[in-house]
C-alpha cells in the first residue's frame, strides 16, 4: 500500500525516541516538543486560577488551551492510524480496524483520550469548569510514555497487583474493625463526632496512617488506649504496601542489570567489542534505563573476568 511507508514513518516519529534507532531526529524533536507542551499546559492550568493573571490574559490563556488540545488531538488520532505498526498491538493476520481497536483501550490510549475529551464534552454539554480543569492534569500522565521510571514503577505495580491487593485488603479490614470500635467506646461521650460507623471511618483512617489531624480524638481512657493500640498497628500495616514496592522495584533494577550483563558477556565471547558491539549495548544500556557509571563498570568487570579466564584456562572462579 502506498500510505504504508509514510504510516511507518509517523510511527516511528511517535514513539519515544529511545525506542528508535540513533540518528533519528524528528522522533526526538516531537518528544521534545511535546513534554515542554504538556508542561507549559500544567503552568497555564495553575496561572488560570491566580486572580490577577487571570483577569488579563484569561483569553490567552484559552486560546493556548485551545491550541493544545488540537495538537494532543493530532497527536491521539495519529497514534491510533499508527497503531498497527506496533508489535505490541499488531499480533499475527488482524485486521488494521482490530488492531486499531484495541489499541484505543489501552492504558496510555483511554489517558490521551481524557486529556481532550472535556474540552469537547463543554462545547456541548454544560459541564463544572473545576472538572475540566481536573482532568487537564491527566496530560501529566502522558509524560510517562517518555519516562522509564515511571513505566518501571507501573511494571512493579502490574507483577505485584495481587499482593498489594492483598495487604489492602488487610487494612480495610483493620479500618473497619478499628471504626467500629471506637464508635462503641466514644459513641456515648461523642455523639457528634462518632455519631456512626461511618463517620468513625475518618479516625480509624488518620489514626492507622498516623496523621492524626487532631479534629476528632477520643476522650475516654479506654478509647485513648484502643486509639493508642491502632496507631501501633498501622505503623506496621502501612509499611506492608512500601515493603512490598521497594522489594519489588530493586529486583526488577536487578533484572534489567542481569539482560545488561548477558548482552555484554555475548558480545565480549569473542574477545573483544567491536564499534558496532558497543553501540548495541550503549542502546540496550539506554533502553534498561541504567546509570552509564554501572554499566561501564559492568563491562570493565566483564573484560577484566575474561581475559583472567583466557590467562588462567583451568581457574574455576566465576
Amino acid at each position: 500500500m502506498r500510505h504504508k511507508p509514510f504510516r511507518q514513518a509517523c510511527f516511528r516519529i511517535l514513539r519515544p525516541y529511545r525506542e528508535n534507532q540513533s540518528g533519528e531526529w524528528p522522533s526526538r524533536l516531537f518528544d521534545y516538543l511535546l513534554i515542554t507542551l504538556i508542561g507549559l499546559n500544567v503552568v497555564a492550568m495553575m496561572l488560570e486560577t491566580v486572580p490577577g493573571i487571570a483577569a488579563k490574559w484569561l483569553p490567552e490563556l484559552r486560546g493556548f488551551e485551545a491550541f493544545s488540545v488540537s495538537v494532543f488531538t493530532i497527536e491521539y488520532l495519529a497514534r491510533i492510524w499508527t497503531s498497527p505498526e506496533s508489535a505490541d498491538f499488531n499480533h499475527g493476520e488482524q485486521s488494521d480496524s482490530r488492531i486499531r481497536l484495541k489499541f484505543a483501550c489501552s492504558p496510555m490510549a483511554i489517558i490521551d483520550l481524557i486529556a481532550i475529551l472535556p474540552f469537547y464534552l463543554s462545547m456541548f454539554i454544560a459541564v463544572d469548569l473545576r472538572m475540566l480543569r481536573l482532568f487537564r492534569l491527566t496530560r501529566l500522565i502522558k509524560l510517562g510514555r517518555y519516562s522509564r521510571s515511571m513505566q518501571t514503577l507501573m511494571e512493579v505495580l502490574r507483577s505485584e497487583a495481587k499482593t498489594l491487593l492483598a495487604a489492602v485488603s488487610v487494612l480495610f479490614i483493620v479500618m473497619v474493625f478499628a471504626a467500629t470500635g471506637i464508635y462503641y467506646i466514644e459513641h456515648s461521650v461523642q455523639p457528634e463526632e462518632f455519631s456512626s460507623i461511618p463517620a468513625a471511618m475518618w479516625w480509624s483512617l488518620v489514626t492507622l496512617t498516623t496523621v492524626g489531624y487532631g479534629d476528632v480524638v477520643p476522650v475516654t481512657p479506654l478509647g485513648r488506649v484502643f486509639g493508642g493500640f491502632i496507631t501501633l498497628l498501622g505503623v506496621g500495616l502501612y509499611a506492608l504496601p512500601a515493603g512490598i514496592l521497594s522489594s519489588s522495584f530493586t529486583a526488577q533494577l536487578q533484572r534489567r542489570r542481569d539482560r545488561f550483563r548477558e548482552c555484554v558477556e555475548a558480545a565480549i565471547s569473542d574477545g573483544e567489542i567491536t564499534a558496532h558491539e558497543s553501540e548495541h549495548l550503549e542502546k540496550i544500556r539506554s533502553l534498561l534505563d541504567l546509570d552509564e557509571e554501572e554499566a561501564e563498570m559492568i563491562i570493565k568487570l566483564l573484560k577484566h573476568h575474561h581475559t583472567s579466564s583466557q590467562n588462567h584456562p583451568n581457574d574455576d572462579r566465576p
